[in-house]
């Protein structure tokens, strides 16, 4: 993400007033602690954003009203007025001075005017106010660097229409994704598929990657143009996270092929992980549950008010003993049986075209949330004419690091081999499955190959094969894949 300079000249607008709300009509205006307000932007890098937007933000959490254009000339002639000598006021009369940025005032309401500000969700006002402080600040240095206002306004709508309603664990795994350099070396960056993904023309197409480009930046000069860590969700609220993520969906548009495809691995049920939690007896067990009595072996175990019940009431002790109506104390364990998923991922040269290496790490993405809520063990291993080195997931924190060690170096390697991939998968979850607490496994290949296929269904013995085929064909595979029951796409 190139850094985006702003010009001397235009220093006065991005300090002194925004203009855009009436402060005096919003409801709001007393409630929300503005010094909270500022000591937040503070964590997180954004304590250069002056004071003046500061107050549009926290104004737009109430959605004030955008003032009109008499009100904003007026405005914007008192403010720079206030900061003039008498003797320069005086002149201000002749030359006009204190109204020369009018126009870009003006330009300014009308973007705003158009923005989706409902998209932004925050767990509080100040959280809000944040964000919204991100796009006022965004917009405003955006016009200075000469992009229309109906531009600004169309791809600030599209960033928060793609982070809006991104769920927190989402927003964890992108924020670990290496920047798009590290994903995809520049000579490699086919803007011609990238059109033909989008239906638009490539010409087109490569304009709007540079005008988002200078807006991302833009966007990431607001947070310090840091990537900060997420330990500390309080201080990064996550609709200041979301508009971080939108940046480099901005700037970087393999990262919206790659969330595109995630969404659409989320939509299919049968790619739904199976997760189970059990209570099983056990004498070494850490926890006790009470249960009805199921035979008279358990009479040691009935609870000390059972006895009492022996001595004030024997007739009725003995109607309850006799129909088993007793409760007994018993140890458990708990075992939390999650799906266990086991991916084989193509890494050959020709998976360096187009957007294929991000639609792979979005089925890769998509498995690793499901580790990352607990319900699910992933393991995987890249593959070309040989199958490399497992990696297993069971913790966040592993998911995480894995993310960030992608980069397209991994990605080099030989022809493809698919039936290898295939048996070696197979062989690799019977070798591990007995090791881990898991639901019957299932078998998933990413791969742009269209080879034959020799593997049997008999060959998988009852695992379930999920097959995503990504911008070609393989009927071979898709078969083998519906034989099975598991999901199958072609042309991804």
């Amino acid at each position: 993400m190139t850094q985006v300079h702003v010009a001397r000249k235009f220093r006065d607008f991005i300090r002194f007033h925004t203009h855009i709300t009436y402060p005096e009509s919003s409801e709001r205006r007393q409630q929300i602690n503005t010094a909270e307000v500022v000591k937040k932007l503070d964590a997180i890098g954004m304590g250069h954003v002056h004071v003046p937007i500061i107050w549009d933000g926290v104004h737009l959490v109430d959605e004030g009203r955008l003032a009109g254009a008499n009100e904003i000339e007026r405005r914007v002639r008192l403010t720079y007025r206030m900061r003039m000598w008498k003797l320069t006021t005086w002149i201000d009369e002749v030359f006009g001075w204190s109204a020369r940025d009018v126009e870009l005032y003006l330009q300014l309401a009308q973007s705003l005017r158009e923005v989706d500000f409902e998209h932004i969700k925050g767990r509080t006002d100040v959280d809000r106010a944040i964000a919204n402080i991100a796009i006022i600040a965004t917009a405003k240095r955006s016009l200075t660097q000469g992009i229309p206002p109906d531009t600004i306004t169309w791809q600030i709508n599209w960033a928060l229409k793609q982070v809006g309603g991104l769920e927190a664990d989402e927003v964890e795994l992108l924020e670990c994704l290496p920047d798009e350099s590290m994903l995809k070396s520049a000579d490699k960056i086919d803007h011609e598929q990238m059109s033909r993904d989008r239906g638009i023309s490539s010409i087109a197409l490569v304009e709007n990657i540079d005008t988002r480009g200078k807006i991302a930046s833009l966007f990431a000069d607001c947070f310090g143009g840091v990537r900060r860590e997420t330990e500390k969700k309080e201080t990064h609220p996550l609709s200041v996270r979301r508009l971080d993520v939108a940046s480099r969906l901005l700037a970087e548009p393999g990262m919206e092929a790659l969330l595109r495809i995630s969404r659409i691995a989320n939509e299919y049920v049968a790619f739904q992980p199976r997760f189970e939690k059990k209570m099983t007896p056990a004498v070494d067990g850490d926890q006790t549950r009470m249960r009805m009595m199921q035979s008279y072996d358990e009479l040691p175990k009935l609870a000390p008010a059972a006895w009492a019940l022996k001595v004030a009431a024997p007739k009725y002790f003995r109607y309850r003993l006799a129909t088993k109506s007793f409760m007994v104390r018993e140890k458990i364990k708990r075992s939390d049986k999650k799906q266990f998923f086991y991916a084989m991922l193509d890494r050959s040269k020709s998976m360096q075209q187009g957007e294929r290496i991000y639609k792979l790490l979005a089925i890769l993405l998509n498995r690793l949330r499901a580790v990352g809520r607990r319900e699910a063990i992933l393991g995987y291993s890249f593959f070309d004419s040989v199958v490399h080195e497992e990696v297993i997931v069971r913790e966040v924190a592993e998911a995480r690091e894995e993310i960030r060690r992608m980069h397209y170096e991994f990605f080099t390697g030989d022809d493809t081999d698919i039936n290898l991939a295939l048996r070696e998968g197979i062989k690799r979850i019977k070798d591990l499955v007995d090791d881990q607490e898991s639901e019957q496994p299932e078998l998933i290949i990413v791969t742009d190959g269209d080879h034959g296929i020799n593997v049997r269904p008999d060959e998988l013995k009852g695992i379930m094969l999920h097959v995503f085929v990504v911008e070609e064909q393989n009927d071979d595979l898709i078969k083998l894949a519906h034989h099975t029951g598991g999901v199958a796409l072609d042309g991804l």
